[in-house]
């Protein structure tokens, strides 16, 4: 490895650190689990658990007969004005559906949907894992201003069932609907808010019809906004959850993306035009409002905040709004399907064009097509007939190698050419000692006559950058990997594989926990960098990368460790076979061709400078 192939190397180290930082890499420390430092922060906690989190005394499907009082702070008329105060009272009523995906509950308080719990899926700890944050309103709700001047959320309504099984269950086997009806006591029935949900097996997602009967001389403005909220969290790292966190929406063909990443600040974004979804995610699972007709929305909503959670935790919490013009026509609907689920990259683009698109692949221009057209599609077919994903990822390594072996053999071939050319660089380094343009012109010249590409030993490794960087970005985003085991102690392909920990944080890597494949990787490292490396003077180089990898990839998750430290055993294999089969190897001047390459344009601008040096010397 000659002087310009280890600057290479360091430069893509260096691209390698940048990118990272960019992309949200490095990982913090495991947070504990969140304490119940406050009542909001306690519950946000039980919900991660799959504890109870309902109102005291209800159950899945249990209607409940209990009234509900006002706001203290309220008084009764005034804080809904006269035509939505009948409906701050109530009793509460819960309608739970179970799919086989899911099992929802929905109340009458908001006509929402308050829990919604995942048949396939579990937190970190593996409970039960619920999407609903029980502390945030309940999904699609309505906003809207009266006539009166009265901010009317339906989150605080209590609407009527209609459709309501006396069981308070339905298990659904084919498509069911129900629905919320709010009828305002002025002109018997014709005046009132109707929300009818539709529900269909084997789908993370239901629809919900908006209908608004003669509201005209109602809602102020002839505009009211459907809304949703983020997800719970899941995953015991908040700080790397809510790394992931944003909120999107998609209107007039283009994504707009509102993501708060600094704690303590909140932010807004208020977009007009045909709106056609609009979302909000945590690292794995999302929430997403989908228009089902066209103008269903006519602009969008985002707010968000960046809140501390306790032990140096955070969470980032949003609310996306579809704003919908309301042209006052006697009965008016607005169409929707609402998604819950997990972040799966079939699955978003199945719901609607744009919609994949918030699943972190990596830079639109470079990184993302390998992600999209390559390693997803190939993990999928693998795993068709691999079950376990950490021997998807060895097959998937050898693939890779097996693509990029002609490139990384033309690279080791060069390599030994500029190593069996080393006496004469020295030779010339020694002769041409006090005029460095005379030797950086020899020396090209003698790249020159032995066809050596001094950049050749670097030019694989710059090519499967973008591998590389799709892979740890899937590694770190995409859900067929949380919580995958392999082997032994690395239960968990997207997370460090951890094996114990220690009591205190190590330097540098402010890790509490040593990789240990990690640390293979580091030291398969080292022996190719033993392999490759002749130059005495590039001897720090042996053990300075290697080192500053295994710092690096500590954090990183054990499937990306996984497929480096799998990739330099079949490279360290690779150049054995090389050199074995080199035997006798023979370093030969090649026939100059009458061309100009990049290379005899180099020698000529290095020997133009040298005349120009020697003539400003006489």
């Amino acid at each position: 490895m000659d002087k310009q192939t280890t600057i290479g190397f360091i430069l893509i180290a260096l691209v390698f650190v940048g990118w990272m930082i960019y992309s949200g890499s490095q990982v913090p420390s495991e947070t504990k689990p969140i304490a119940a430092a406050s009542d909001s922060v306690g519950t946000r906690e039980r919900v991660m658990q799959g504890e109870e989190n309902m109102q005291p005394g209800t159950g899945a499907g249990e209607s409940v007969n209990k009234s509900v009082d006002t706001n203290s702070q309220s008084v009764s008329g005034q804080r809904f004005g006269k035509w939505f105060s009948p409906f701050e009272t109530g009793v509460a009523k819960n309608l739970t559906i179970e799919t086989d995906l899911y099992t929802a509950t929905f109340s009458n308080k908001g006509g929402g949907v308050k829990r919604w719990t995942l048949k396939e899926y579990s937190t970190w700890n593996k409970a039960p894992l619920q999407l609903i944050d029980w502390n945030l309103p309940s999904d699609v709700n309505l906003f809207f201003i009266t006539s009166d001047g009265k901010e009317i959320r339906t989150e605080n309504l209590f609407f009527e069932f209609t459709d309501f099984p006396e069981s308070g269950r339905v298990s659904l086997k084919d498509s069911s609907s129900f629905a919320f009806e709010a009828i305002l006591p002025i002109a018997g029935d014709s005046m009132a808010i109707v929300k009818r949900y539709t529900f269909r097996p084997g789908r993370y997602s239901f629809d919900v019809d908006i209908e608004m009967r003669n509201m005209a001389d109602i809602i102020s403005n002839f505009e009211y906004q459907v809304s949703i909220n983020s997800p719970a969290l899941t995953e015991l790292n908040t700080v790397d959850e809510a790394s992931y966190a944003e909120a999107n929406g998609f209107t007039g063909g283009n994504r707009s993306k509102l993501d708060v990443s600094s704690i303590g600040n909140s932010d807004q974004i208020s977009i007009d035009g045909p709106t056609h979804w609009v979302s909000v995610q945590n690292k794995y699972f999302l929430t997403a409002l989908i228009a089902r007709k066209e103008f269903s929305g006519s602009g969008m909503y985002i707010r968000g905040e960046h809140i501390p959670l306790p032990f140096e935790g955070s969470r980032e919490i949003y609310q996306a709004s579809m704003r919908v013009k309301y042209s006052g026509r006697s009965i008016e609907r607005s169409e929707y399907s609402v998604y819950i689920g997990p972040m799966n990259y079939a699955l978003l683009k199945e719901q609607h064009e744009g919609l994949e698109q918030t699943l972190n692949l990596g830079w639109d221009w470079v990184v993302r097509p390998f992600s999209e057209y390559l390693i997803i599609p190939l993990f999928h077919f693998l795993h068709g007939f691999i079950p376990n994903y950490g021997f998807v990822i060895l097959i998937f390594t050898l693939l890779i190698k097996l693509l990029l072996y002609p490139l990384t053999k033309t690279s080791m071939d060069s390599m030994r050419k500029m190593q069996a050319l080393q006496p004469m660089i020295t030779e010339l380094r020694e002769k041409y000692k006090e005029d460095q343009q005379r030797l950086n012109t020899e020396t090209m010249k003698l790249y020159r006559d032995y066809g050596i590409n001094p950049a050749g030993g670097c030019l694989p490794m710059v090519l499967q950058m973008p591998i590389l960087f799709a892979l740890f970005t899937i590694f770190r985003s995409t859900i067929e990997l949380r919580q995958e085991p392999f082997l032994l102690w690395i239960t968990d392909l997207s997370a460090p594989d951890i094996l114990f920990h220690l009591p205190f944080k190590i330097p540098l890597m402010g890790t509490d926990f040593i990789s240990i494949l990690a640390l293979l990787m580091a030291i398969t490292m080292f022996i190719q960098q033993k392999q490759t490396i002749k130059d005495p003077r590039q001897a720090a180089m042996v053990y300075m990368m290697p080192v500053m990898f295994w710092i690096m990839f500590n954090s990183f998750p054990s499937g990306l460790n996984l497929y480096y430290f799998t990739f330099n055993l079949l490279s360290i294999l690779q150049q054995w076979y090389v050199n074995k089969q080199g035997g006798g190897f023979e370093l030969k001047k090649v026939p100059q061709k009458n061309r100009k390459g990049w290379m005899e344009k180099a020698m000529a601008n290095l020997e133009d400078k040298a005349k120009a040096g020697g003539a400003k010397k006489r």
